[in-house]
């Protein structure tokens, strides 16, 4: 160094003016995007109105033990977006009943002008579940099944336990909640991290404003356990896809979860409803009988037209091939598959 040029100071003294690289969200954003989550979605359904994600016609593939039970079954659908969860459940169970609730305005006025909305099968309303009380809406202790498909993902981790508080404020004594959400190592979390996009810890916020949480094992059945629910079956699904035109690989992860009212969490009066109620014994029986058998290995995914523009920068219309799909329980269970990918996890 020339003995003219200025001597730096050292480097726990110099200051910062433009932020490291990956540095992630300011804390200016974080709050933003928190406090205007609703106009995000809001947003978002204006822009995609029910052709982002695809109708979920694998449920009864995966879940219909717990729909098929004996009686209609009440079941509430937990930030429902544009209804691609209700109305494949309405075709199946027909004399089912079910609540659907989304704080995005617009969502819940797709979910009511959709060809198959039906007042005496859908009751459909505007609600933040991390923040109003669910039992204004809904009978306490009156819910078979809770659906929660890529909706807890979309709440602040910290938010979390009040949804899960009011859910647990409707569901009988023996009913479910039927969970999917992404899971960690997702291509699209290796993506957001290689960008500027973190919030916190495996949370992140997409281009539009809308949020994202990947979920671990062990959070998500933390979360869980500590809100009173136990867990009665957990798997994360992987699926390795290829565009070969276009020499991309895609790994999508997701969990899927089973959860019940912990016994702690039942009064007496509630052990007596379950005791006149034995439709859980039954779901037992029938998941035991189906596991014996090999139970279902389908890990059909439905791809949306959002995901494969922002993963692939590609039409939808294009095709992908799925390389390998397998199941982690335990040790791992692999499954192969080939064939045209039409579906994403969502």
């Amino acid at each position: 160094m020339a003995s003219g040029d200025p001597k730096l100071p050292p480097q726990s003294q110099r200051l910062q003016i433009y932020p490291n690289l990956n540095s992630g969200v300011s804390s200016f954003w974080r709050e933003k995007y928190e406090r205007e989550a609703k106009r995000y979605w809001d947003v978002f359904y204006k822009r995609h109105k029910d052709r982002f994600f695809k109708d979920r016609h694998y449920l009864d593939k995966e879940w219909g033990d717990y729909f098929s039970v004996r009686g209609r079954k009440v079941i509430l659908e937990a930030g429902c977006g544009a209804g691609n969860t209700i109305f494949p459940v309405i075709a199946s169970y027909p004399d089912a009943f079910v609540y659907a609730c989304d704080f995005s305005p617009r969502a819940i006025e797709l979910v009511k002008t959709h060809e198959d909305f039906k007042e005496s099968h859908v009751s459909a309303f505007v609600f933040d579940l991390t923040a109003d009380d669910l039992c204004k809406e809904i009978l306490p202790s009156s819910i078979d099944i809770v659906t929660m498909i890529f909706m807890l993902s979309a709440v602040s981790p910290e938010k979390m336990p009040l949804v899960l508080q009011n859910v647990r404020k409707v569901i009988k004594p023996n009913g479910y909640v039927l969970f999917r959400d992404y899971a960690t190592g997702d291509l699209a979390q290796e993506r957001f991290s290689n960008k500027d996009q973190k919030i916190s810890d495996n949370f992140y916020v997409r281009g539009d404003g809308t949020r994202a949480y990947y979920f671990s094992n062990e959070f998500l059945t933390n979360l869980f356990k500590e809100n009173g629910f136990d867990v009665h079956k957990l798997d994360v699904y992987c699926k390795q896809v290829e565009n070969r035109s276009r020499e991309l690989v895609m790994n999508r992860r997701w969990v899927q979860a089973v959860f019940s009212l912990s016994d702690s969490s039942n009064s007496s009066s509630s052990k007596e409803n379950e005791t006149n109620h034995p439709d859980r014994d039954n779901v037992h029986k029938k998941i035991k009988q189906n596991n014996l058998i090999g139970g279902s290995n389908d890990s059909a995914i439905d791809l949306s037209e959002g995901v494969a523009m922002d993963m692939f920068g590609v039409l939808p219309s294009s095709e992908y091939e799925v390389r390998h799909c397998w199941r982690e329980k335990g040790l791992g269970v692999g499954v192969w598959q080939w064939g045209n990918l039409l579906y994403d996890c969502c």
